[in-house]
Order: structure tokens, then C-alpha cells, then sequence
């Protein structure tokens, strides 16, 4: 399968994937609030339901270029099949374990997408992509310390959520060669709710006024940083700003500290310095190696 055909403006793709990892963690910590008391099946599908509702006055108000028509609806599906597994499994995760580590564990989907794309793409991103994939990759070691840690339910469902977004990016990226971002996130929002009412038969449960209003910005953080995240793919390639996700930790870690008094330690500075260190390799140096003669 060839390589998806996107911008290649990397400082802009940056710009709009820490938005989003912004945004995303935001989301999580309003996730966090509500799954306290909330199956996480019925947190999904009424997270869904007010990310349609949303999308629905978007579009009505502010179409995208070509309306919402499109020739490529199985593969918006297939997105929304990988985006929903992993919001199920990252939500569980969060009423699991640690904000923190949740959000860590599940934020090293980069490690996975240049691992797809060569298996799917045939793309074999250049030596800094997978130079500061492995850099930030040490990061996260650090901050979780795997050898204290221990493989819990939570951590794994955090692991498979970081997979599922990984292969929904890599659908992201394909379809932002003709699909504008706010289309995409129309027929994501409208096939993750058909799928999360799948299961409501034997999982329903009625959230609490103020549980709505919690879901409710948790689709509205959600909405727009997946607005931005599929910005980012129309604007430069997938494997390289994609790496930037990781800025969810160092969010995630403030967010944490400040919500739940998780402590931030020194060793945990340390990893979102490699963090951050190995997303800026990812990007940058390929721009210095294009503008070389």
C-alpha cells in the first residue's frame, strides 16, 4: 500500500499535535472524574452521543469543503473501530490505575507507528524518526519504571489503547489525503456512538446530572483535539510529528500533581526531558537534512 500523499510542513504538523496532546489530556482528566462512579461502556457511549450532537451543530453551521459526502466510508469506519477499542480501553485504564501512568502508558502509540507504516506502508522513516522514537521511548521507561511497576489489567488495557490509536493514526493519515479534518471527525463521532451502543444492552447505567456535564467536556476536549490531531497528518507526515503525542505525559503529569496530588519526581523530569528531546530529534532534524544542498 503506498505511502499517504500529505503536507510537509513540520513546525506546523508540531504545532497542531501538542495542541491536541493538550487537549486530549484535558479530556482524560474530565474522563477521570466521571469513570469514578461510571462503567466505562456507559462513559463511552454518552462521551459518544455528545461528540455527535457537537459534530452535528458544526456541520449544520460551518460545512466542510464538498459537504460531508465521501467515497471512502469503510475506511472512516475502520478509524472509528480502532478510535473506539482504544478509547474503551484507555478509559478503563484511567479508573485503573494512576492518571498519570495511564496517560503514559498510553501515550507511547508513536512508538507503534512507524513500526505499522513500514508494515503496512512499506515506509521506512528515516533514521531520526526511529532515533527519537527510541529516545523518547527511554522517557516513558523512566517515568512508569517497569521493574516496580508490574503488568496490572490496567496497565495492559493502557498498552492496547496506545496500540489502537497507533493503527487509527495510520487510517488518519490516509484519509487526510482527501478528507478535510472536520468531515472526518463527522463520520468518526456518528460510527464510534452506532459502536458504543452495541454493548449498552447489558451495561447501561444512568449518569448524574453532574456526570453529564463531566462527559460532556470530556467529548468536547476529546472532539477538538482529534480536530487537531488529524490537522497535524494533513499538514506533515504521521511518523514524524506524530512523536509529539508524548507531550501528553508532561501534561499529564502536571494535571495529576495539581488534580490528584501525584507527586512529580526527579526521575520523572528526567524521562519528559527525553520525552521531548526524542520529538524534537523526530522532527527537526529532517528539516535540517532537506535544506541541506
Amino acid at each position: 500500500m503506498a505511502t499517504p500523499k500529505t503536507g510537509n510542513d513540520i513546525a506546523l504538523g508540531t504545532f497542531y499535535m501538542i495542541l491536541a496532546a493538550l487537549l486530549l489530556a484535558l479530556g482524560a482528566t474530565s474522563a477521570r472524574f466521571a469513570a469514578s462512579d461510571l462503567n466505562v461502556f456507559t462513559l463511552v457511549f454518552w462521551s459518544n452521543l455528545w461528540m455527535f450532537a457537537l459534530m452535528c451543530a458544526w456541520v449544520s453551521f460551518k460545512p466542510p469543503a464538498g459537504g460531508i459526502g465521501t467515497k471512502r466510508l469503510a475506511r472512516h469506519f475502520l478509524r472509528s473501530v480502532f478510535t473506539y477499542s482504544a478509547l474503551v480501553t484507555y478509559f478503563y485504564a484511567l479508573a485503573q490505575i494512576p492518571f498519570a501512568n495511564a496517560v503514559i502508558l498510553q501515550s507511547m502509540g508513536p512508538i507503534f507507528v512507524p513500526v505499522l507504516a513500514l508494515l503496512i506502508y512499506r515506509r521506512l522513516s528515516d533514521r531520526y524518526v526511529w532515533l527519537g522514537v527510541l529516545i523518547s521511548f527511554a522517557g516513558v521507561a523512566m517515568i512508569i519504571q517497569p521493574g516496580n511497576l508490574g503488568i496490572s489489567l490496567g496497565d495492559a488495557s493502557a498498552i492496547l489503547a496506545a496500540l489502537g490509536g497507533a493503527a487509527a493514526a495510520l487510517v488518519i493519515w490516509s484519509l487526510s489525503t482527501t478528507e478535510p479534518p472536520v468531515r472526518q471527525m463527522f463520520y468518526f463521532s456518528l460510527f464510534a456512538l452506532l459502536l458504543s451502543a452495541i454493548p449498552l444492552p447489558w451495561t447501561w447505567s444512568w449518569p448524574s446530572s453532574t456526570q453529564l456535564w463531566q462527559i460532556a467536556f470530556v467529548a468536547a476536549f476529546t472532539l477538538i483535539g482529534q480536530y487537531f490531531y488529524a490537522k497535524a497528518f494533513s499538514a506533515a507526515p504521521a511518523d514524524k510529528v506524530n512523536t509529539w503525542s508524548y507531550m501528553t505525559i508532561v501534561f499529564a503529569a502536571g494535571i495529576g500533581f495539581v488534580a490528584w496530588n501525584e507527586p512529580i519526581l526527579a526521575v520523572t523530569v528526567g524521562g519528559a526531558v527525553l520525552v521531548v528531546g526524542g520529538a524534537h530529534l523526530a522532527t527537526r532534524e529532517r528539516r535540517i537534512a532537506h535544506s541541506s544542498p
